[in-house]
């Protein structure tokens, strides 16, 4: 061991007189206070200047009541923290009391700036592809279509049959697509046929052709009526009207706007 460990040491024999320190070492108010002298002091009983003094864990503690009773000048009294505390607990409640039921569910709401607000923003309107706007910027037949849709011009629509053209419809498109599938409006419908009785070995595979319209007037579904012309030695002209007619794209042969003559001839033909 050093020298000035030993020195530092104190010693726990009577005769040394040292070990015991000097009041001022021993004394907690003094500038020379040690408190390692006072822990192997026999006189550090005697040092204490108030020997019933509030034990305290830390520092904090210590300071936290001080300034509960109004500073470090006052006098610790455990009757006083204790009354203190009752105040400040009935204090609580009664500010709880008289606080609005509403306050008690509603969150506190954070507050901005006029800077910091909220930014509102417009969803954008979700573009939709169909082939009405897809054929605002183009050009072509059904560009055309599309126009004598809009300004409600009647239209003339030839349909095949197995092979050759099979008639022609009449009315106002009221849709389409690109397939070229249409739904018509106020239809005059005109087609060809073969008479029945004309060459029946060639025609009439399946027999004889039979009326179903007793049956359908039976389920109620009214057939527009029929009417026939001939039209030569082996043809028939057959007409009807229609209120409504839906064109099937594969049937389609060729889409025009149909001439004054031809509304002069259907019109007088009804």
């Amino acid at each position: 061991m050093s020298d000035s460990e030993e020195s530092s040491t104190p010693s726990h024999s009577g005769s040394d007189s040292s070990s015991e320190g000097s009041p001022t070492m021993l004394d907690p108010t003094s500038n020379c206070f040690k408190p390692l002298r006072v822990l192997y002091s026999r006189k550090a009983t005697r040092a204490v200047p108030v020997p019933e003094a509030k034990l305290h864990d830390n520092v904090g503690q210590f300071e936290s009541c001080f300034k509960q009773l109004g500073g470090f000048d006052q006098q610790y009294s455990a009757e006083r923290m204790k009354q203190i505390q009752q105040e400040r607990a009935a204090n609580s409640k009664r500010a709880q009391m008289q606080m609005p039921s509403s306050s008690w569910t509603e969150m506190p709401q954070r507050r901005f700036l006029p800077h910091q607000g909220m930014i509102k923003a417009e969803k954008p309107a979700r573009f939709k592809r169909n082939i009405l706007m897809k054929l605002e910027n183009t050009d072509g037949p059904l560009k055309l279509l599309l126009g004598w849709m809009r300004e409600r011009i009647r239209v003339k629509v030839y349909t095949r049959k197995e092979s050759g053209v099979r008639g022609f419809v009449t009315g106002f498109v009221e849709a389409f697509d690109k397939h070229w599938n249409m739904a018509l409006v106020d239809v005059y419908e005109s087609w060809k046929r073969r008479k029945y009785h004309y060459s029946e070995n060639k025609l009439c595979t399946l027999g004889e052709p039979q009326d179903c319209s007793e049956v359908l007037r039976k389920m109620g579904i009214q057939v527009p009526e029929i009417s026939v012309q001939s039209a030569g030695r082996k043809y028939v002209m057959c007409s009807r009207k229609v209120p409504k007619l839906l064109i099937r794209g594969e049937q389609v042969v060729l889409v025009t706007r149909e001439n004054s003559v031809d509304v002069k001839k259907e019109k007088e033909e009804q």
